[in-house]
């Protein structure tokens, strides 16, 4: 689909908040970053008195808000721990220091992240600055951040563990998104929208290019050497698209969290946990480190258990006490 052919009707009657009902809205309106950029690149047209650069992040904004809808009170992080004793004793040490780590985008398990939108580099060619480049603008885009993985799947699914978990001998962290003390972590969080469909950024990425190159030599006109661009409407495109991945993942119901790649602090982001949960499998020596780390950060440590003899297929949750 190209990005010039996305059409919605939105709806005009507003929410009364007194009766909003989230849960019920959530199924709704599942998030669709298609629509967001629908609203965010036709809304310069419906306010043509007013610069451009001031109505898109004004529009950003609001739509950040409506995100924030989707976002839950608690989210989970499954990690694995294996033979490689530094790797475990960094995770151990992360989880220990209130932190999160951040990795390139490229090191997801998923080679085809970032994967959701392309463009054309052939027309852009034509642009004076880009013909020694062949038309290319910008090569991986999400080269300028990084980022980490959240799901909203509790310790009950037996798929995160596998996964994720080492099959069952990692642990998994709960994060409190309405904590104050993971307001930068809640804030760059993101719900990841899950299709089948490409988007073609082509005809933006033009427009874009050539808005830039004409910035370019309007400054070099007036002889300035720092040169600003008001425009973020490529940030913002971005931060919407780099949430976006093939339907086959589904299951796994992730929300991420991007910050810049240069940002301060990286690649570690500042992250509270709320609850420790062992692996059924995790061994002896890492569970004990682990409720070691619990004690120390004052927060809940659970066994995870499966009972040989129940009737339920079930993961169930102890709570160590020693």
């Amino acid at each position: 689909m190209k990005i010039e052919d996305i059409k919605y009707t939105l709806p005009t009657v507003p929410i009364e908040g007194q009766d909003f009902d989230r849960e019920k809205w959530l199924k709704e309106n599942p998030i669709d970053y298609f629509k967001f950029l629908y609203i965010l690149l036709n809304s310069k047209e419906q306010y043509p008195q007013i610069p451009s650069d001031i109505v898109t992040s004004v529009v950003f904004d609001v739509l950040y808000s409506v995100i924030r809808i989707y976002i839950p009170n608690t989210l989970y992080k499954f990690y694995s721990l294996n033979e490689n004793s530094e790797m475990n004793e960094k995770k151990f040490e992360t989880l220990q220091n209130n932190q999160i780590f951040m990795s390139d985008l490229k090191e997801f398990n998923d080679p085809f992240d970032g994967k959701a939108f392309f463009y054309n580099p052939k027309d852009l060619a034509s642009i004076p600055r880009l013909m020694p480049h062949n038309g290319r603008f910008i090569d991986d885009f999400t080269a300028f951040v990084k980022g980490t993985s959240l799901t909203e799947n509790d310790t009950s699914c037996m798929p995160m563990w596998a996964h994720y978990g080492n099959n069952h001998r990692g642990f998994c962290v709960a994060y409190d998104m309405k904590n104050p003390n993971n307001k930068s972590l809640a804030s760059c969080t993101f719900p990841v929208q899950y299709t089948s469909e490409r988007l073609d950024i082509t005809s933006f990425m033009k427009d874009y290019a050539i808005m830039i190159s004409s910035e370019i030599e309007r400054y070099k006109i007036i002889g300035e050497k720092k040169i600003v661009i008001n425009d973020l409407s490529m940030v913002y495109l971005m931060q919407y698209l780099i949430n976006i991945k093939h339907s086959s993942w589904q299951y796994e119901k992730e929300f991420r969290c991007t910050m810049g790649a240069l940002a301060k602090g990286m690649p570690y982001a500042d992250a509270f946990s709320k609850a420790i949960y062992i692996g059924m499998n995790c061994s002896a020596q890492h569970s004990k480190r682990l409720i070691e780390i619990g004690k120390r950060l004052s927060i809940p440590v659970y066994q995870m258990k499966f009972d040989d003899l129940s009737e339920q297929y079930e993961l169930k949750e102890d709570l160590i006490t020693k």
